[in-house]
């Protein structure tokens, strides 16, 4: 945004610059300034220390807006809430209280919509013009009243970040110059905050936002202007700006934030913030479509990866298919009362020679209607989305307890585990973990046959609560992993946190150990790591004999992936001299398909097979 040539002249009076201006707060301002033939025109906040907004014809009256603001900033406040109709006049102003007259005053006070005020909006004269009159004075209330929401900020946001009924004017204004394209939205969300909250503090979760809030406001082209929505989102209207344009800067603002937020907590953080992109349509003076548009974009961002920038269109099938959740959400809901439910194994495979304990990971399946096998690929981001996964969980939990129950006799001679993943949502649920609890032990289902797999975002969005699960149910011989290990904020500190048995390392190491230095260093750190600490390694997504190889020749324990097997029914499993020898017994009655095949008969990978997520948001 350009910034006007008095700011420039007199930002050097300011205890800090004043933020640009936008186009339609300028001319605002300006009409402020000509219709009262004051010398100057700007906006107070009660925790500023320089006016938000200035603009002015007279470099002194500027030096002593700026005076007001540093020193006497809450004296015209008080003013301001006494006064009726929060108008403050005065002939005989001085910027201290025992300096000489400088100036002629006239403030109205800016009310957000509970009537609070939120912001002063002040035209100044020279001792030498005349005083303001009552025709001033209605001119400002005027003006107060139609453009408090284009001053007054959010709540909380830092200097120069709009609230949103403001962004939404300042837009308005832009498509009422004519000849003007309406420009772009950018939403952005910075990614995984509530990890950062709960591993620093709050207080390091507030610098990040603010941080982000800064480094966003850099690099916007003339008349742009970024709003904070709440919490870790913003919104950014660029005008005049092309798809291609506001995906490029974009981009630009998402490695200055992540720069911007290094190092915050005293943590090596990598926050990162994913962007969606939406083009404004004529006549949407609300920006309502257009910011729906640009949400669904970042959210796509978000689940092809977060720290991306997403553009909206229509025929983009990730975001039509958020909007297909709703439906997908309905047949799992069907699924879950009908005990339309599979369950698939794969094994978790020794690269150190014969294992004294078998590994299994149990996979969940819906069975859908024509009674195919269905990847959580197809339905978790409807699960996710509609608060089913605590739901889904728990009639895993009773199909897979009911089959160990069933072959109790077989498995009581063998040495095997079965590793069950727990969301986000089921580890927070107390009702949930003493379901569970109870489920376990000697005379039900003991827990040397079990490990439990959670995340490291699953686990520190409660660390209190994991902690307590994790050594109520270790003491019932129950063994737990960290999955996805090396993706999070700070993998390290959850070490120390939880008493886990093995370490799963994210896929991301596994696909290109091979031809990425960097992986394949974090993967012979961790096998080291694994062994100092008496804790296992596995490997996830091996898929070829060389990565096989060299897993074993860095010192990994086990590996999962499609070169080991697919997933395949848990009967054979449990019973396995019982597999019938053309082929896997099906799980399901209902089941006609490969378990490892999803709908239309399409191979999903076992990294994505596998997958639950914890219901971030974030994300």
């Amino acid at each position: 945004m350009a910034r006007s040539a008095s700011q420039t002249q007199t930002g050097a009076a300011s205890a800090r610059p004043s933020p640009p201006l936008s186009a339609a707060i300028e001319a605002v301002l300006r009409r402020v300034l000509e219709s009262l033939d004051a010398s100057a025109v700007g906006v107070l906040l009660p925790s500023a220390d320089t006016p938000l907004y200035r603009t002015d014809r007279v470099p002194e009256a500027a030096l002593t807006l700026a005076e007001l603001a540093r020193h006497s900033r809450e004296g015209l406040f008080e003013q301001a809430r006494a006064a009726p109709e929060g108008v403050i006049g005065t002939n005989r102003l001085r910027a201290r209280n025992d300096g000489p007259v400088c100036a002629k005053l006239l403030a109205v006070a800016l009310r957000d919509a509970s009537r609070s005020v939120v912001g002063l909006l002040v035209a100044l004269r020279t001792v030498e013009q005349e005083k303001f009159g009552v025709r001033e004075s209605e001119l400002l209330s005027d003006h107060a009243t139609q453009h408090a929401a284009l001053f007054a900020p959010a709540p909380s946001s830092g200097a120069g970040l709009l609230s949103w009924s403001a962004l939404s004017e300042l837009a308005r204004a832009q498509e009422r110059t004519a000849g003007r394209n309406p420009g772009c939205l950018l939403y952005a969300n910075v990614d995984q905050l509530h990890v950062l909250n709960k591993l620093a503090g709050l207080a390091a979760g507030d610098q990040a936002i603010a941080a982000a809030g800064e480094a966003l406001q850099e690099e916007l082209p003339s008349g742009g202007g970024v709003c904070h929505i709440s919490g870790d989102r913003f919104a950014l209207y660029l005008p005049e700006s092309t798809l291609a344009q506001a995906r490029r800067l974009a981009e630009l603002l998402s490695r200055n934030v992540t720069e911007r937020c290094a190092n915050i907590g005293g943590l090596r953080t990598r926050l990162s913030i994913s962007f969606g992109v939406a083009e404004i349509p004529p006549g949407d003076n609300e920006l309502t479509h257009t910011l729906a548009a640009a949400e669904a974009a970042c959210r796509a961002a978000k689940d092809r990866g977060r720290g991306r920038v997403e553009v909206y269109q229509d025929a983009d099938q990730s975001i039509v298919r958020r909007n297909d959740d709703v439906l997908i959400a309905s047949r799992l809901r069907k699924a879950l009362e009908t005990e339309r439910i599979g369950i698939v194994a794969q094994p978790l495979v020794s690269l150190r020679g014969r294992p004294k304990v078998e590994y299994y990971e149990l996979l969940v399946r819906m069975v859908s209607d024509t009674g195919t096998f269905v990847s959580p690929t197809h339905f978790m981001s409807a699960a996710t989305r509609y608060q089913l996964l605590v739901d889904l969980d728990h009639a895993m939990l009773i199909r897979v307890f009911a089959r160990l129950r069933a072959a109790r006799a077989e498995l009581l001679g063998r040495s095997i585990r079965f590793s069950i993943n727990l969301s986000g949502p089921s580890i927070g649920n107390p009702e949930f973990l003493e379901w569970l609890s109870g489920g376990i032990g000697p005379d039900s289902i003991p827990g040397e046959w079990l490990q439990f797999e959670i995340t490291e975002t699953a686990a520190v969005a409660n660390v209190p609560q994991t902690q307590s699960m994790i050594r109520r149910l270790r003491a019932r011989g129950v063994e737990f992993a960290l999955d996805d290990f090396g993706t999070g904020v700070s993998s390290l500190a959850y070490l120390k946190a939880f008493d886990v048995s093995m370490l799963k390392l994210d896929g991301s190491f596994t696909r290109d150990l091979l031809t990425d230095r960097r992986s394949e260093s974090l993967v012979r750190g961790i096998a080291q790591l694994g062994q100092s600490m008496g804790i296992q390694t596995v490997a996830e997504c091996v898929e070829t004999a060389e990565v096989r190889d060299r897993l074993t020749e860095l010192g990994l324990d086990r590996a999962q992936g499609y070169l080991f097997g697919q997933p395949a029914p848990l009967e054979g499993v449990l019973t396995p001299e019982r597999k019938p020898a053309g082929g896997a017994e099906r799980e399901h009655p209902h089941a006609k398909t490969n378990p490892a095949v999803g709908e239309g008969g399409k191979a999903v990978p076992a990294g994505e097979a596998r997958k639950q997520p914890d219901g971030d948001e974030r994300a």
